[in-house]
């Protein structure tokens, strides 16, 4: 089991600046959980700390989303490789993700929604602004709590350590994970 620790807000946007695939996490109206990847994700400001996503506007977790106005953003571990593949394979509208596939979880303390155990670091955030992109909603959010592993962050996201050890999505079922060589340029 992880040991979890919050850490100031200045430092949430910090989970993702290395630019991961995360999870999102999201309750529906009938109170149903979903869990669906994402790589499209980033930074947006640090005071106060924001983000934005991109979702497809057919997808269950915009749809939560947008009428919870809320989500949890999660960067999962690299062990985790095979989860985020999975949930991404199926529709939260046709399966129960978290039972189906036995994803052990725990609450978020500010969103209403579930965690998947063993992740790196999440983020608790309120929708701010959702942009019409087309066929995807841009969606914009205030991280209203960061918390993390304290074993793989120590004032910035330890990539080099295997508990900091996230996933980057390079298309189709392919990803990669971050270099133990960090460089101080």
């Amino acid at each position: 089991m992880k040991s979890y620790v919050e850490i100031g807000l200045e430092s949430a946007v910090l989970l993702i600046n290395h630019g991961p695939v995360v999870l999102v996490l999201t309750k529906d109206e009938k109170g149903g959980y979903d869990i669906a990847p994402v790589a499209w994700n980033c930074p947006l400001g640090k005071n106060p700390p924001r983000l934005l996503i991109v979702v497809g506007k057919g997808h269950r977790t915009c749809e939560n989303i947008t009428a919870a106005g809320e989500f949890i953003i999660c960067v999962p571990h690299v062990s985790q490789a095979k989860m985020v593949r999975e949930t991404g394979s199926v529709s939260g509208s046709e399966v129960d993700k978290f039972s189906s596939m036995n994803i052990e979880v725990f609450a978020g303390s500010s969103v209403d929604a579930m965690i998947p155990e063993g992740c790196v670091g999440y983020l608790e955030c309120k929708v701010e602004d959702v942009i019409d992109g087309g066929h995807v909603n841009i969606i914009a959010a205030e991280v209203l709590r960061a918390v993390v592993d304290k074993e793989g962050f120590d004032g910035r996201l330890l990539v080099e350590r295997q508990a900091g050890k996230t996933i980057h999505h390079l298309g189709n079922k392919i990803f990669a994970v971050p270099s133990d060589e960090v460089l101080d340029a």
